[in-house]
């Protein structure tokens, strides 16, 4: 082989290595994925960290996925992912992203429950997640981490806690991870220790189911099924796309609210498209903003906003807000949650 074609066999050589290791580096950064090694067991690095506290949930902030199930969407009516989809990660991601509280709202379809998000039951919008996968990647995370989940059934389309269809599936999916009660506690239940909920010496955590449509009355602690006072909330969504407005709107709230009350007081960093919008959305998508798109600009200001809310005394070491709700769920909304559950736990 001449001198010539052994430096062309090199060079050919030499572009295919680069091309192949730049593809394996382009690979390995897609399969990482977030770094979740601070949040998929951040309630257990708390209680360890601060042990000698014994604290609750009233004196930590939790981080909230609006519309839980939308990271899918399915069968859809006047709804797309500009307008609907409130979420892009599986359940178990946002698990391991750290995700304790979850907006579920289900609906009966055809034998299967979804979930869904619409703007009223059968009106416009999508199917999300089938429940059952939903159910099954919580329970396979449980099974393998001592946390607290949350959720909160509620907006229930065609069925309710008293569907035995809808509790018996929820029952056998999640098994021994559901959180029943077979007497009353010593205290609220936002005032009892954490530690005592889920125990560091748990194999697994538990989930607690929050039915909109039960109270005190009708609720079943034995089977797992209880009533939204059982976890007291205040706090309401602005109901608007302008940033500024919600969280001048979301900082008002947060003002009024008394930190003694036995409740918690959730933050609802979420923003909702109007109507002009949301036709928009299906008629000229390029032109319209959508709602990851809103969620993602607030998320970009969150860490400012905290600093200044803190800066200003407007949250103190006896007075934060206790559940941080979210579109578009993040490892950094955790961070942030972890970042003030420290700000009301140290000395």
């Amino acid at each position: 082989m001449n001198l010539m074609l052994r430096k062309y066999f090199l060079l050919i050589a030499a572009i295919l290595f680069l091309i192949v290791s730049c593809g394996k580096d382009t690979e390995d950064v897609v399969n990482r994925g977030p770094n979740t090694s601070q949040t998929e067991d951040w309630m257990q690095d708390l209680m360890a960290k601060y042990s000698d506290r014994n604290f609750s949930l009233k004196d930590i902030c939790i981080p909230r996925a609006h519309d839980a199930g939308m990271y899918e969407l399915n069968t859809c009516t006047g709804g797309n992912a500009c307008n609907t989809q409130t979420q892009d990660q599986t359940m178990r991601s946002m698990l391991e992203m750290g995700i304790r509280l979850f907006d579920v709202r289900p609906i009966p379809i055809d034998g299967e429950y979804w979930t869904y998000h619409r703007n009223s039951c059968g009106g416009l919008g999508c199917e999300g997640a089938l429940l059952r996968s939903f159910l099954e990647e919580t329970k396979a995370f449980l099974d393998e981490h001592n946390e607290l989940v949350i959720f909160e059934m509620n907006n229930l389309c065609n069925t309710s806690s008293q569907d035995p269809e809808l509790v018996t599936l929820i029952q056998d999916v999640l098994g021994n991870t559901l959180y029943k009660l077979n007497a009353p506690l010593d205290e609220d239940f936002i005032l009892t220790p954490l530690n005592e909920i889920i125990p560091p010496s748990n194999s697994g955590g538990k989930v607690v189911l929050l039915f909109s449509d039960l109270n005190t009355s009708n609720d079943s602690p034995a089977q797992g099924l209880f009533a939204y006072d059982f976890i007291p909330i205040s706090g309401s969504y602005a109901n608007s796309p302008d940033i500024d407005y919600v969280i001048a709107n979301q900082l008002q709230k947060f003002q009024n609210f008394n930190s003694v009350d036995n409740r918690l007081f959730k933050v609802s960093y979420t923003f909702t498209l109007d109507i002009a919008n949301a036709v928009s959305c299906l008629s000229n998508p390029e032109f319209a903003s959508s709602i990851e798109e809103l969620s993602l600009e607030g998320r970009r200001r969150m860490s400012d906003v905290i600093d200044s809310w803190i800066a200003n005394g407007f949250i103190t070491k006896n007075k934060i807000p206790n559940i941080f709700s979210v579109d578009y769920c993040n490892t950094e909304v955790t961070m942030e949650c972890i970042r003030l559950s420290e700000l009301s736990l140290e000395l």
